[in-house]
């Protein structure tokens, strides 16, 4: 008869042990969860930062070359008017026209490279803007891995 009172005893003793574990387990468990949740929404954000600030850097490149692309423009339609119609009422020596004319072609070739290249900037810039955001800065999501961990 003691053996068994003993052992109820120890039956006893062993449940309540397991229940004082088992409500500091489920409540460090919570802690747990809540803590990985909240450093995967930190993690999420964190990036979505990052992402921002990259389509900020490059709105910026964009729109400074999309100016530089129309004050181009419009100066290189105003040299091909000055080509073709000219602005001289008076007669002007040859020497000056000579002069004049090759400024004007250089100019209009340095206006072509500018216009051609700040296309290009523009291109280039929104091109590596994608390629930054989708392979460098991609949100973190987690795989299944880390979810069935939680």
């Amino acid at each position: 008869m003691p053996a068994m009172e003993l052992m109820a005893a120890m039956g006893l003793a062993g449940m309540e042990v397991f229940r004082y574990n088992r409500e500091n387990y489920e409540f460090d468990q919570d802690q747990r969860f809540t803590r990985d949740e909240v450093r995967l929404k930190m993690q999420v954000e964190l990036f979505n930062l990052f992402r921002e600030d990259i389509r900020d850097l490059v709105e910026l490149t964009t729109s400074k070359m999309n100016l530089y692309h129309l004050v181009g423009a419009l100066f290189l339609k105003m040299i091909c008017i000055f080509f073709c119609e000219g602005f001289f009422e008076a007669a002007v020596p040859p020497f000056l026209l000579c002069f004049y004319y090759v400024s004007q072609g250089c100019s209009a070739v340095y206006l072509l490279f500018a216009v051609w290249l700040s296309m290009h900037a523009s291109v280039s810039s929104h091109s590596y803007s994608t390629r930054v955001l989708t392979r460098f800065v991609r949100l973190p999501i987690p795989g299944s891995e880390q979810i069935n961990v939680l």
